[in-house]
């Protein structure tokens, strides 16, 4: 059962501890603990196994990127189609590392739009917080030159590409509504661009239909074919993309995975960290897909905790991980 707190927000169950080892004892002990919520779905888009609340109202942020990515691409019809590279940094949230510019410079080229009228804020990127902030180093600007294409397929003024109300939103936020279900609320992104709500259970639903259906092809084989440019060194993202499997980081530790099972059906999983750090959804989602045989083990492993610049713990998920492979079989 979830703890609720005084103002109402639910505050989730451990889904992974962070470990620091004591050097008189070698004990390694808890030093964190990230709460949160996190849902298997089946291939009729059942819930399989729940920890914390599977309906959870969440803003998915950057998991929706596979979806708007999407829904540009039906915009674009046969015209203008991104090359694989350039669809794969669309739907990234990427560190800024030179091939993600690049790839985002050529994805700009194809609709005439330069770098500084992109829609999303000028920012640092991940690989080199130290840069000069600029539009094009946003972890976002991907998605905001495929937005930059589809609206100037349509003829949208740039001023309204973000616009809820205008035209290539309300196409955008349709495709949302059909993959995810109901929408439970619309908020401003980080990015500028609209934040969708829905239900946590609706996330990993989408995901295995991300995974699986026809649609969503196009964009799916881009990021197997370049899962460096959906993330980027040293991000889990890129390295289930590389074992096949559909993964995608939101902001506030948000993360939606989708998978061909056994049978040949769908299957997703979703997670909120009730703290909004990606640490410890990272730690769970890794070894939960290993324990389900979806990976393999050692495909990823969630950075240790430093002590004089050696490792001296582990981020491991706690029995929450048991409890979702148990609900599975």
């Amino acid at each position: 059962m979830s703890a609720t707190a005084p103002a109402g927000v639910l505050v989730g169950e451990p889904l992974a501890e962070v470990t620091r080892r004591d050097e008189a004892g070698g004990r390694h002990l808890v030093e964190s603990v990230h709460l949160g919520h996190a849902v298997l779905t089946g291939p009729e888009g059942e819930v399989l196994a729940a920890v914390g609340e599977a309906d959870l109202p969440v803003y998915v942020r950057s998991a929706a990127k596979p979806v708007q990515a999407t829904a540009c691409l039906e915009i674009l019809g046969d015209a203008e189609v991104p090359s694989p590279p350039e669809l794969a940094v669309a739907w990234a949230s990427h560190r800024g590392e030179p091939q993600h510019v690049d790839a985002v410079r050529r994805l700009l080229h194809r609709s005439g739009t330069a770098p500084e009228q992109l829609t999303c804020p000028p920012a640092s990127p991940e690989a080199d917080p130290g840069a000069t902030p600029a539009r094009i180093l946003h972890n976002c600007s991907g998605k905001h030159a495929l937005f930059a294409l589809a609206g100037a397929r349509q003829g949208t003024d740039r001023r309204r590409l973000l616009d809820r109300e205008g035209p290539l939103q309300r196409i955008v936020l349709a495709h949302l509504a059909d993959a995810f279900g109901p929408v439970l609320g619309v908020a401003v992104d980080g990015c500028g661009a609209p934040a969708v709500a829905v239900q946590l259970s609706a996330l990993a639903r989408a995901f295995g239909r991300v995974a699986t259906d026809d649609r969503f092809e196009a964009v799916r084989e881009a990021g197997f074919t370049h899962p460096e440019l959906v993330g980027g060194q040293g991000r889990l993202e890129s390295a289930l993309l590389a074992a096949g499997v559909v993964a995608k980081v939101g902001a506030e530790g948000v993360y939606g995975v989708g998978w061909t099972g056994p049978d040949g059906g769908p299957r997703g999983f979703a997670v909120k960290a009730t703290d909004g750090a990606t640490r410890g959804v990272a730690a769970l989602t890794i070894h939960l897909l290993a324990q389900l045989g979806v990976v393999d083990a050692g495909v990823w492993s969630p950075p240790p905790p430093l002590g004089g610049g050696n490792p001296v713990g582990v981020v491991r998920p706690t029995a929450a991980v048991d409890r979702l492979t148990a609900g599975s079989r």
